[in-house]
């Protein structure tokens, strides 16, 4: 089936006649790909194959961009499993190799290793077991070199994830064609949900649809222009308006036609984080399903204080309301 394109016939496609505009996804993704490109989160749905596996592996972004929790589950793995294989190596040792308190340990064998290791590694030293023997005193030595290394490292991955900029903005779960100034517009809103000042934020929208050109169906992206692209201070919300003009590639388009061409609005970003004096990057998307038409955003803006504060109520992100028309 021809869908329709976003301009005129006797106008260019910028897409196809720029190859600057494929936003970097290449000829193949614009020609085939049918997958969402920019997932709600902000991750591409791409891989890069052919690399080796120590080469893929990216150990220390992965430590500073998973989950807290994770975080310190690893942690917790690495510390029990360092101090476990320097409990068996003790024991290895032979059963002369740590020498306990005149009476018998309770614990048992690996479980009193266990103990003695966790005190090395840490540099404890309550100095009730001690090592006996050169091959003791050797993994003692080893285990504290480990332990050293270890707990600086720690330490550094802990200081690197707290110095990350990260930018913690909400969008609204929809995004709405709704009137706007005589016309009509494309708009989502974002608010910022930490307690931190972002400044000199700067909005970018791209749409990528698919559309037939040259007897082949391939995808096509536009930069939307925005009412305002950017805002100084982002201390409440901001919604992001295109005007659906004359000029704009959504005139005359409607849901049906959105979900045919397989539609997707690519949004990204840019701010300063006062506070670390460090830009930080946000990426979203919507897909022609996420978008709803006929309906407006409800008002974030509680009652003005009696002091003059003024204030948003973020649990209304995501209300919507139908229009007049």
């Amino acid at each position: 089936m021809n869908l329709p394109v976003g301009q005129p016939a006797s106008r260019p496609n910028e897409a196809a006649t720029d190859p600057n505009r494929d936003l970097g996804f290449g000829t193949v993704v614009t020609r085939g790909s049918r997958r969402r490109l920019l997932n709600r989160d902000g991750s591409f749905n791409s891989r890069r194959d052919g690399l080796g596996t120590f080469e893929a592996l990216s150990p220390y972004h992965a430590l500073l961009t998973m989950s807290w929790a994770w975080f310190f589950a690893l942690l917790s793995g690495v510390y029990l499993l360092i101090n476990g294989l320097f409990a068996l190596a003790y024991l290895a040792c032979g059963p002369g190799a740590l020498e306990y308190p005149l009476t018998e340990p309770g614990a048992g064998p690996l479980l009193e290793a266990f103990f003695f290791s966790v005190q090395t590694f840490a540099t404890i030293g309550y100095g009730t077991v001690h090592p006996i023997g050169t091959a003791a005193n050797i993994v003692v030595t080893i285990e504290s070199l480990v332990g050293i290394l270890t707990v600086a490292l720690a330490t550094g991955l802990m200081f690197a994830r707290f110095s990350l900029p990260r930018a913690r903005i909400l969008f609204s779960q929809h995004a709405v064609v709704a009137p706007y100034q005589g016309i009509t517009g494309f708009m989502f809103r974002l608010t910022n949900s930490r307690n931190t000042d972002l400044i000199d934020v700067q909005c970018e929208l791209q749409l990528s649809r698919f559309e037939m050109r040259d007897g082949r169906r391939q995808r096509a992206f536009y930069r939307l222009p925005l009412e305002r692209d950017s805002i100084t201070f982002f201390t409440l919300g901001w919604t992001v308006v295109h005007p659906i003009s004359a000029e704009s590639p959504l005139n005359g388009w409607n849901d049906e036609l959105l979900r045919e061409s397989e539609a997707e609005f690519l949004i990204l970003i840019r701010a300063a984080d006062d506070t670390l004096s460090r830009q930080v990057n946000v990426r979203s998307s919507y897909v022609a399903e996420e978008v709803r038409w006929g309906v407006r955003f409800r008002s974030l803006y509680n009652p003005t204080a009696e002091d003059g504060t003024v204030s948003i109520d973020i649990r209304r992100l995501n209300d919507l309301e139908r229009t007049d028309g």
